[in-house]
């Protein structure tokens, strides 16, 4: 980890000033929660208290209001929902009649268990209320669609559905074919009447069909009930039971009128603008009150959950810190259940309890802010010890968080610019260390080139502390390495000049005791101390080789030479100096003329090319087996030639790659052939090395990808 990260780490410390102060601002804001839960609870049951006086105005039909001490008949609620949720849902439009669903996607489906003529079906159905329009959508899975015969009867034959009203009406929709059609309904068993104020259309779907109505919300007259008659199933049952079905014609019509005063028929439920108007005085700024029957199911809303502010330049731009200290208090969550808004509260752990009896509050998170949380609070609205309605009073946290602004702002801000400044400081601190030692790092990497020699420009420091230390005890090392390095690298021709002379009186002693007279044993002596002399001499001459190279590359000059064509010829060389070995020639062409295209052309030095060449072939001879491969390849590229000898053989160890080239450095063991006869000390490479780097070329070593031997690779480029 750098030194940015590490003081990074330790200015994170500061963060527990904030951490407290915002773990203070969470009790508070927890201590405010919990009183605005019981202000919000003594709220609501002081309005249901206020509601309870007037219990007609909390149903959606003044037709209510006549009998709402006589509507419980055989034992059924009639100041109830329709058990199977007869509810019209508020829609945002007008709805138009022309039996597609367009305007109906977002209201969901409903069913209605209804029964007639001994036929027993659930009706599947939508129901919505536009201002004082009532919108009824039927859809009937029917896979054989009978249609109304005028000529026996205008409403009681053919698949049909009914409506019965608290207007004591029943409206018969059925369709001589599909398009829009005209209910009608019987005043006596003789004649039926139309109602041209309800608007319908009946189409057909693959397994069914469709019937969309419109009607003034007055006709309805607050009760509504459905019944469906399938003309197939009236006729398979009339077969069953050997009846005329047409001659029963005035019986059901009979028993239709009969059923206009059915006490059975329920209220149906919607939001009413009378009941909305009756709660609207008692809600307020920041406060939502909602009204459902004892059924759950929504009759009124009013107010919103907007908090009131004031308004002026400081507070305008402080709208960031608000939103970050929402963030803050997002965490001291009272709920992770989201808020929902729809019409059925019947599953609401507020409401339920409500309808127990109970007085209870409950928080949400707000599914459209998620930094927000909405407190509800519910209370049943009892009349003679029996809950006709249930009050649902709503509140954002936002009462709460906006007590505790202005204190967040100014601890926030204070704790902010704390945090800022030290953390610059030491960041800067960081940097300007972390400066200083990348600065040290680069001297010491850089200070060793490519070539092996140490730059003697290495940075001094005048700094007094630990790192200017350092830096000038690197400096020292590095002037020592430098200077014991030059002595290494000229004691090679220091040897070889201080050894030649005695070396050259050794040989001369030697060829003066020859003239003498000797035993044999003496005779053996003086051969071994002459061959140890010729051995000495050898290894002066290798050691002044590579100086010599230097020398000759200082004075020598460039010439345009085809290399190909060099290559082609002693390649031929050395198949007759190497003939234990096989030596193939690879991308140079056989033909002459084409060997002497301009493209193979280089600038260089041809006798320095061609003692490069002579190194690497000894050093490939010296490790390939008898009879193995030898390969001289050669590569012409737009911007460069490349040149590799490759030999079979041992594999080059990963740990000597990058030194091969360096001076004095060889790989071959006591046991590599003519090592009694000839003599190795690394410096073949290590010319090899000069001269490539003299043609501004680059030279690597690198085990065949086959591991069948190593790769010598040149390249020299041709700028």
């Amino acid at each position: 980890m750098t030194l940015n990260k590490q003081l990074l780490c330790v200015s994170l410390l500061l963060l527990s000033l904030p951490w407290a102060g915002c773990e203070y601002l969470k009790e508070m804001d927890a201590s405010l929660r919990s009183g605005q839960e019981s202000t919000l609870q003594a709220t609501t049951e002081v309005i249901a208290t206020a509601l309870a006086q007037n219990p007609q105005a909390l149903h959606p039909h003044k037709q209510f209001d006549e009998n709402i001490d006589n509507e419980i008949v055989d034992g059924i609620d009639e100041t109830a929902a329709d058990p199977q949720g007869l509810y019209c849902h508020p829609l945002t439009t007008l709805v138009r009649a022309d039996g597609y669903d367009e305007e109906w996607t977002d209201i969901p489906w409903s069913y209605y268990q209804s029964g007639h003529l001994q036929e027993e079906q659930q009706l599947r159905y939508r129901c919505g209320v536009f201002r004082d329009e009532l919108a009824l959508f039927f859809s009937v899975d029917d896979q054989s669609i009978v249609y109304n015969n005028p000529s026996v009867s205008l409403v009681s034959n053919g698949d049909r559905i009914t409506i019965s009203t608290g207007a004591g009406r029943e409206y018969i929709f059925t369709a001589v074919a599909p398009g829009k059609i005209t209910p009608r309904y019987f005043l006596n068993p003789h004649t039926t009447y139309r109602e041209s104020r309800i608007d319908a259309s009946w189409i057909d779907q693959a397994d069914g069909y469709q019937l969309e109505i419109t009607m003034p919300l007055s006709l309805a007259q607050g009760k509504l009930s459905f019944s469906r008659i399938d003309e197939a199933i009236v006729n398979k049952n009339a077969i069953d039971e050997k009846l005329d079905v047409s001659h029963d014609t005035e019986a059901i019509n009979t028993q239709v009128i009969n059923n206009k005063n059915n006490p059975v028929i329920p209220w149906f439920i919607y939001q009413s603008p009378n009941v909305e108007k009756t709660i609207q005085p008692y809600s307020r700024k920041g406060l939502r009150l909602r009204l459902t029957n004892p059924q759950g199911l929504l009759t009124a809303s009013a107010g919103n959950l907007e908090v009131e502010r004031e308004v002026n330049d400081e507070a305008a731009g402080q709208w960031l810190l608000r939103k970050l200290y929402r963030a803050i208090l997002a965490d001291n969550e009272y709920s992770k259940v989201d808020y929902l808004n729809g019409v059925d509260y019947s599953s609401r752990d507020e409401v339920v309890s409500a309808l127990e009896g109970a007085t209870t509050s409950q928080w949400y998170r707000d599914a459209e802010r998620a930094t927000h949380h909405i407190l509800t609070a519910a209370v049943p609205i009892k009349v003679d010890d029996r809950i006709v309605a249930v009050v649902i009073a709503e509140q954002s946290s936002e009462q709460t968080a906006a007590l505790t602004d202005q204190a967040f702002s100014r601890l926030f801000l204070l704790s902010l610019t704390v945090i800022a400044i030290t953390a610059f400081g030491l960041l800067t601190y960081a940097s300007w260390l972390s400066w200083r030692i990348r600065r040290l790092s680069k001297a010491t990497q850089e200070a060793l080139d490519d070539s092996g020699n140490i730059s003697v420009n290495y940075p001094n420091s005048r700094a007094r502390d630990e790192i200017g230390s350092l830096t000038r005890n690197y400096a020292e090392l590095m002037k020592r390495i430098q200077e014991y390095t030059q002595y290494l690298q000229t004691l090679s021709r220091k040897l070889s000049h201080e050894l030649r002379t005695p070396l050259a009186i050794i040989h001369s002693s030697l060829d003066n005791l020859a003239t003498h007279s000797q035993d044999e044993q003496s005779q053996i002596y003086q051969q071994r101390a002459k061959d140890g002399a010729l051995r000495l001499g050898n290894i002066l001459t290798a050691m002044s080789e590579a100086r010599r190279v230097e020398e000759s590359i200082e004075s020598a000059e460039l010439e345009t030479i085809n290399v190909a064509e060099l290559l082609w010829q002693v390649s031929q060389a050395y198949k007759d100096l190497y003939q234990q070995y096989q030596i193939n020639i690879v991308g140079i062409d056989t033909d002459e003329s084409r060997r002497a295209d301009n493209r193979n052309t280089l600038m260089a030095v041809p006798d320095l090319l061609v003692q490069m060449l002579d190194k690497l072939m000894d050093n490939a001879a010296g490790f390939c087996p008898v009879g193995g491969a030898i390969e001289i390849s050669f590569e012409n590229a737009a911007d460069n030639i490349a040149i590799s000898v490759s030999n079979e053989g041992p594999l080059l160890p990963e740990s000597m790659q990058s030194q091969l080239f360096d001076n004095m450095v060889s790989l071959r063991d006591s046991q590599s052939k003519n090592e009694e006869d000839e003599t190795h000390l690394g410096l073949g490479l290590h010319i090899v090395s000069l001269i490539v780097e003299y043609h501004r070329g680059s030279v690597k070593a690198v085990n065949k990808s086959d591991g069948s031997g190593v790769s010598f690779l040149m390249i020299f480029p041709r700028a």
